[in-house]
């Protein structure tokens, strides 16, 4: 795989504006919130760290950070950061067997090329987990995004839904303690709210009329900003 991988991302990234940044941070703030309510500080290995939001959240929250990352660009820019990034493709996870308290995968297991690498790569969260440690996943639910699911990354592979995830942990040996619907930072009643305005930016032939007026980059940021996820907290047992 060539060292562009994933450029596209890295490019996209720095373009944020401060409003973008600024929701990106809200976003991983509630995350982590939500983790640490099932599990305190300890040694996180985050599979798939983008540009390190996460990480820095976690680090100044007390977490002992390690990162895996495939692409090049973004493991020069973490380095960059002061993080510890190794650098490979997951499945496999590369650390040892029951060495980490949290393996924490934040859009990642819809990337994997399907239902073996899917089972392989919980297989390896389940057994780099310490007894007891928490398998942390965020995917998009496709029941919701339908055909924004593949257009919004061309690495999408594994359809994510909630039963289908639900399946795949149980079936991996873990316990799920909590699923949270979010769409960015919003949850409950505030996410709803966001999840059904998202019908008028999926109004059929509204692809067609953004071609002719030239806004189909803003569609595509409006549906982007309105994408749905699902965030697992599941449990290794304790042995």
């Amino acid at each position: 795989m060539p060292g562009t991988f994933y450029r596209w991302f890295s490019d996209r990234q720095r373009e944020l504006t401060r409003f973008g940044r600024a929701r990106r941070g809200r976003t991983e703030r509630s995350r982590l919130a939500l983790l640490m309510r099932h599990a305190p500080p300890g040694l996180m290995l985050e599979i798939g760290p983008g540009q390190g939001s996460l990480a820095m959240a976690a680090v100044a929250a007390g977490w002992n950070y390690r990162a895996m990352e495939a692409s090049d660009i973004l493991i020069e820019q973490l380095r960059t950061k002061g993080l510890d990034v190794i650098e490979g493709w997951a499945p496999p996870i590369l650390a040892p067997d029951a060495s980490t308290d949290v393996v924490y995968a934040d859009q990642v297991l819809e990337h994997m090329s399907g239902i073996d690498a899917a089972r392989q790569f919980t297989a390896e969260a389940r057994r780099v987990l310490k007894p007891g440690g928490t398998f942390f996943v965020v995917v998009p639910d496709y029941l919701k995004e339908r055909t924004f699911f593949w257009d919004v990354d061309y690495t999408h592979n594994f359809v994510t839904t909630e039963r289908r995830v639900r399946q795949l942990l149980y079936d991996g040996g873990f316990d799920i303690r909590e699923v949270v619907r979010s769409i960015g930072a919003a949850t409950g009643v505030k996410r709803d709210l966001l999840a059904a305005g998202s019908f008028f930016a999926n109004i059929p032939g509204l692809n067609t009329l953004s071609r002719y007026t030239h806004t189909e980059d803003l569609l595509f940021r409006v549906r982007k900003n309105l994408f749905e996820t699902l965030e697992f907290v599941a449990r290794k047992p304790a042995e």
